[in-house]
């Protein structure tokens, strides 16, 4: 006699009113089971091709590009590197192609796009050991390119110091470093020729505090690349126009040695003696203050009487 169970009456598979999807049975459950894990099984084999064919594919397109390169066909190397860099970070040939692109700007005297490259190159390698040096120096280069003439803003010019300082502390055995120099020394001329223009400016519009801070600047910032003589001769002016004549006294003290056949020796003798006049009109005035106010006091004394 058979002992078989019947399914129970709320089982959707003994159920003939249960809808198609609840009346499942154990195989279709694995069938679907297996058919998710090949599928899983597949995708994590195409994923793991990928990286191969993606750096098949940079190398082929950094080869043609970097043929134009070499071919001196900056324009189109630099438009090519830019999508490049972009859709191939990471690769292998990725640091050579941020560095021609940056070196494509500059052989075509882009500046700022150059300027930009550079600093890019720098702050994805920042230890690069193949084109470290060059691309500091170069950044540098084009900073310098963009400096403005002495009348105008010096901000680039200040910038372009900055980094090339940088580049002298970082690689002081470098075959560059006396260019490097050279090109400091030429960029804070460039800067001392525009404070001069101001503290000129100054003095034309009789304002001698402003021009003596400049010139007291010049000094201490620039100097053997100024006419430290001419220099000093005019705060000594700005001085005896503030009435300060110890600190204009000091400054002609420094040039008790020149010698007599030197013409520089006139322009001294002019000035000192336009400090003694300054001092006695200044002596003059402040005497004729001291009876003025001597006269005004007797006054409000017999006032008071």
């Amino acid at each position: 006699m058979n002992t078989l169970k019947k399914p129970k009456a709320n089982s959707p598979s003994s159920n003939p009113d249960a809808p198609e999807l609840l009346r499942v049975r154990p195989f279709s459950i694995l069938r679907a089971c297996l058919s998710f894990a090949i599928a899983g099984i597949l995708l994590t084999g195409c994923g793991s091709s990928k990286p191969k064919d993606l750096a098949g594919d940079c190398k082929i397109r950094y080869d043609k590009t970097h043929a134009k390169y070499l071919k001196k066909r900056y324009a189109t190397a630099k438009e090519e590197y830019a999508d490049f860099v972009t859709a191939c970070s990471g690769t292998e040939f990725a640091e050579e192609a941020y560095f021609e692109l940056a070196e494509s700007h500059f052989a075509l005297k882009e500046w700022m796009e150059a300027e930009e490259e550079y600093e890019a190159f720098l702050k994805e390698y920042p230890g690069s050991r193949k084109y470290g040096e060059t691309v500091r120096y170069k950044l540098a280069i084009s900073m310098a390119k963009q400096t403005l003439a002495a009348t105008k803003d010096q901000s680039k010019t200040l910038d372009a110091i900055h980094e090339f300082e940088t580049f002298i502390a970082e690689f002081p055995d470098s075959p560059r470093l006396d260019s490097a120099r050279s090109e400091v020394d030429r960029l804070r001329d460039l800067l001392a020729t525009r404070d001069s223009r101001i503290a000129k400016l100054y003095t034309r519009m009789d304002e001698p505090l402003a021009a003596a801070i400049y010139y007291k600047h010049i000094l201490k910032e620039y100097g053997d690349r100024i006419q430290r003589r001419e220099i000093t001769l005019k705060l000594t002016e700005c001085y005896i126009e503030l009435e300060q004549f110890v600190e204009a006294e000091n400054l002609l003290a420094q040039f008790d040695g020149v010698a007599k056949d030197d013409p520089f020796r006139e322009k001294i003798k002019n000035l000192r003696s336009k400090l003694d006049k300054a001092r006695e009109r200044y002596a003059r005035h402040k005497k004729q203050e001291k009876k003025e106010e001597e006269k005004r006091q007797a006054e409000q004394k017999s006032e008071t009487l």
